[in-house]
């Protein structure tokens, strides 16, 4: 089982991510150069996707996993955004550079919220680029840019190559871009730029999203947000402990009154009711918050959960759903059972590597458990958006290239050392247990997360696959 360690890091709507790099043709033909990297995530949406570019000449391929056979394929720049009419199903995207993906209905249903991942899938950063929804229409709306230190800031409407906002947010204030500025720039790309990483951005156009904490990560002791109205009337603002008893404050961060104190226990979600208000919450041990709606059956909307680490991939999840559940595993032979709060557990099944599951166990909350990397979404009928949080684990998926690039070359000399000819079969042999070991050290040491063999041999096994 991963043990996955805090790090700075809808029509109806799945978004998951297993972050890979996987050759451009199988590593048993590449005995004589590295083979290309892509980064790999899966995803599933029923409408659409939009690809945000962050680095020059991007190659793009968004592949229907069901179909097997690659749907869009295009190039990307920095800020350029790419809407790509999916359809529902289940998708890889594969990138040769870092991007990020903005899943769900952003276009052709605009009723969304969602704090904005860069490239590398984190909620604190110094850049983001985010296409905003298609529409305004409640005047609720905004986006508000989050600076937990000292910054300089810079807004550009990348669309029309216009500056929004420059200037500087003092630590733990915010600039936000309100409904009149928003109606006249519906379904532009926006850049958002710091002089350090130390900014938080919201696209607040409905609930339903986990709000960061000051560290990134979702689960943390300190977070801000907007909580709003749209669509119903006042959000639900939601404090979440899997383990432990909280002892929790919420706070008006203009009026600096406390909204509410106590303590959330453990295994459980405390909700509150809030109308148009900036809040922030802090918290004596780390929980995760979410502006979600948990007493509205079929109410529309999405939300990827956070998961205990607050990484969005992970084995343990505390939900709360307005009627859906959806399941989706990185891994193969992945163990998943779906328990209420009680205990009593109602779904069990086994999932295989970019497989998506559906539940609809109605309103409520649940408690998912998996032996291996899983993404959690709840949600029910349609509209919303949310980015992949699969950027996030890059970082996982390069140390294993590193190392397949060492064992590789060591396999090549071992062969000259023992005077024979190095072969595609030599390369493609499976790892040994002490090669498995060394690359599971790699990635401990480069990230701080932990997986178990059976998944980096999966992952490792991923290094070797061609997506021609």
């Amino acid at each position: 089982m991963p043990r996955w360690t805090r790090q700075p890091v809808l029509c109806t709507l799945l978004v998951a991510g297993v972050v890979g790099f996987l050759p451009q043709t199988a590593w048993a033909a590449a005995s004589t150069a590295a083979p290309k990297l892509w980064y790999t995530t899966y995803f599933y949406t029923a409408t659409e996707a939009v690809v945000h570019g962050y680095e020059k000449d991007t190659t793009v391929k968004i592949v229907s996993l069901d179909k097997n056979k690659t749907v869009w394929s295009g190039k990307v720049n920095p800020g350029d955004t790419k809407l790509i009419p999916t359809g529902r199903g289940v998708f890889g995207f594969l990138s040769d550079k870092k991007a990020s993906i903005l899943v769900g209905t952003p276009s052709s249903c605009a009723v969304a919220g969602y704090f904005v991942r860069d490239e590398d899938g984190h909620q604190r950063s110094r850049r983001f680029y985010s296409a905003l929804p298609s529409s305004v229409y409640d005047g609720d709306e905004r986006v508000v840019a989050f600076a937990w230190e000292d910054i300089e800031l810079t807004i550009t409407d990348t669309t029309t190559d216009k500056m929004v906002f420059k200037g500087p947010v003092k630590k733990d204030a915010w600039h936000e871009i309100p409904f009149a500025t928003l109606r006249g720039i519906s379904g532009h790309t926006l850049h958002f730029a710091a002089d350090k990483a130390a900014l938080s951005v919201q696209v607040y156009y409905d609930q339903g999203f986990f709000v960061p904490s000051d560290k990134g990560p979702a689960a943390g002791k300190r977070f801000r947000s907007y909580v709003g109205k749209i669509t119903s009337g006042p959000n639900h603002l939601n404090l979440i402990s899997h383990r432990l008893d909280v002892p929790v404050t919420v706070t008006d961060v203009v009026s600096k009154k406390p909204l509410w104190s106590g303590v959330v226990k453990k295994g459980t979600v405390h909700t509150l009711s809030v109308d148009r208000k900036f809040v922030e919450v802090t918290a004596e041990k780390p929980i995760l918050v979410s502006v979600s709606p948990t007493n509205f059956p079929g109410y529309a909307e999405h939300h990827f959960a956070a998961g205990l680490e607050g990484l969005g991939i992970d084995n343990e999840f505390l939900l709360s759903t307005p009627g859906e559940v959806w399941l989706f595993s990185y891994f193969d032979g992945n163990p998943v059972k779906v328990y209420d709060l009680d205990g009593k557990e109602l779904f069990t099944t086994t999932l295989q590597a970019g497989h998506v599951h559906g539940l609809t166990p109605g309103a409520g909350t649940f408690r998912v458990v998996s032996d291996k990397g899983l993404s959690v979404m709840g949600g029910a009928s349609s509209c919303g958006a949310e980015f992949s949080p699969a950027g996030g684990l890059f970082a996982v998926d390069e140390a294993l290239f590193a190392v397949a690039e060492t064992i590789l070359e060591e396999r090549r000399m071992r062969a000259q050392q023992e005077g024979r000819t190095f072969t595609a079969e030599d390369a493609a042999a499976p790892y040994s247990r002490a090669e498995l070991s060394r690359a599971k050290s790699a990635v401990e040491g480069a990230t701080g997360q932990s997986y178990s063999a059976d998944e980096i041999e999966q992952r490792m096994k991923k290094l070797q696959e061609s997506h021609d």
